[in-house]
């Protein structure tokens, strides 16, 4: 593709003679340059692409595009305001514009996403329509499932994997580092959901009000004829449909003031006349997967997909994995593996919990090092009202050493409420063995994720702990009938 292609539908001059310069790829990490590459040099947090020019030159860098003010860069050099916004739109013409024939709906908010979006991707699927997801689970593309590394990832390698896609409806998770970092420019959606929002990578936002208005630019996204469905139970989404409302787009409204649906119990009633009432039933317990459910439900019906097929549809809905996943003890009880991580979201699923009416709930998690602090002290303390026994163990340290973390457990429990076993293996070992007949344990915080630490036990996640638990009783008594 020529340099000229690429570059002129942004606007950008170049010289006639660096127009007929031949592209094969794209690329902002200058290990991954080829032959005949545009490099991108980003300003990162961390690193800044521009000191890594040269060695994007040496790996065969055809043409940079920087912010900075570059002389004698030895190729075709292209400043512009926004590297990031750059790359995106960049490598949606390189890529061929992937989505102008698919229907795209985007997914944004603290909790729910990968819930809501599972759901929407279960309905469409049940009447026929194949869909792509894109999100922190996983990422399936025409029938075909790989791990996903990053809730959105990167411009390019979206746009890539977009362009294999025959898929005809594509639903992605849109996180709010995604949106700050331009990973979706040039994306357009046909609808944009917003499911909740609550304290939560304040350590990257700061405030409440800079991530809420990361959330809220994905809605600057959608189509001229898009739609918004927003959960508007809380002011954040109130906010959110005036927003909207002032892009001159259509809002579905679930909840809040004037809605145009409210969850009750397990319907969602439409208050246009006459008004009606749908089942939101499913195997996903809990007032927040009624509302997760309600989000799919209504973006279905915009879609024009008949409200009974999608009412069973969400009664066949079998779950996410890692998400409220259950799991059968020998005594008895019943383990529960969950994503949350936010005071709400624990809340939610404490309350989901109780609905077994269990004999008591054991819960464990921990928190991330290196990440916001701010809401761990409500986390315990919602986990101390709604649970008989409360387990304090390590998540991902993530460079934090290990006695730096411990002392922050002790700190986070003055009084002696909870059990502190820092080994996450043998926090839920713990809880395993003093499990009895018709108790649950909740084990939240990192869903179907690996560990990035080593544990005790030889095992890679909290559901493979689980499973060894299990196995290892097994194999003990099997031993001892063979005495």
């Amino acid at each position: 593709m020529k340099l000229e292609t690429l570059i002129k539908p942004l606007g950008i001059h170049i010289s006639q003679e660096d127009e007929s310069v031949e592209i094969q790829g794209l690329a902002f990490n200058s290990s991954e340059v080829e032959k005949n590459f545009i490099f991108v040099a980003i300003p990162g947090t961390q690193t800044d692409g521009h000191m890594y020019i040269e060695d994007a030159i040496l790996n065969g860098a055809c043409v940079v595009i920087g912010e900075e003010n570059l002389t004698s860069v030895g190729v075709p050099y292209i400043r512009v305001p926004n590297a990031r916004k750059t790359l995106g739109l960049v490598a949606q013409i390189f890529y061929g514009n992937p989505t102008q024939h698919k229907i795209m709906i985007g997914i944004t908010g603290t909790n729910g996403k990968t819930t809501t979006s599972f759901m929407l991707k279960h309905i469409l699927e049940s009447v026929g329509i194949s869909c792509a997801l894109f999100g922190s689970v996983s990422t399936i593309i025409n029938g075909v499932e790989q791990e996903s590394y990053h809730t959105t990832t990167d411009a390019v390698t979206l746009n890539k994997l977009l362009a294999t896609c025959h898929d005809s409806v594509v639903i992605m998770e849109v996180s709010s580092h995604g949106l700050v970092q331009s990973r979706v420019e040039g994306l357009r959606f046909d609808v944009c959901i917003f499911t909740n929002l609550e304290h939560e990578h304040l350590d990257y936002h700061k405030t409440m009000e800079s991530y809420f208005e990361a959330k809220q630019s994905l809605f600057e996204y959608l189509k001229p004829n898009g739609i918004a469905v927003i959960n508007s139970n809380t002011s954040w989404g109130e906010r959110l449909c005036s927003f909207v409302n002032t892009l001159n787009k259509e809002v579905i409204k679930i909840n809040g003031t004037n809605p145009t649906y409210m969850v009750n119990e397990e319907e969602l009633i439409s208050l246009d006349a006459p008004i009606q009432s749908y089942s939101l039933r499913s195997r996903m317990k809990g007032k927040h997967n009624l509302e997760n459910a309600s989000l799919a439900f209504s973006t279905a019906i915009s879609l024009n997909i008949d409200p009974l097929n999608i009412e069973r549809a969400l009664e066949s809905f079998g779950g996410v994995p890692g998400r409220f996943e259950l799991f059968e003890h020998p005594a008895g009880a019943t383990c529960i593996v969950d994503y949350a991580h936010t005071t709400n979201a624990f809340s939610h699923i404490l309350e989901a919990a109780r609905l077994y009416n269990p004999q008591r709930i054991i819960h464990i998690f921990g928190f991330r090092g290196d990440r916001d602090v701010q809401k761990r002290k409500s986390m315990v303390e919602v986990s101390l009202e709604k649970c008989e026994t409360c387990i304090l163990t390590f998540d991902d340290l993530n460079g934090v050493p290990s006695e730096q973390m411990i002392r922050d457990l002790n700190a986070l429990d003055p009084m002696n409420r909870c059990i502190i076993i820092p080994d996450r293996t043998l926090a839920i070992q713990y809880a395993w063995e003093k499990a009895q007949n018709n108790d649950l344990i909740v084990i939240t915080g990192k869903g179907i994720e690996n560990y990035q630490n080593s544990f005790s036990l030889p095992t890679a996640s909290d559901i493979h702990t689980l499973h060894y638990l299990n196995d290892s009783l097994a194999i003990q008594n099997e031993h001892y009938q063979s005495l």
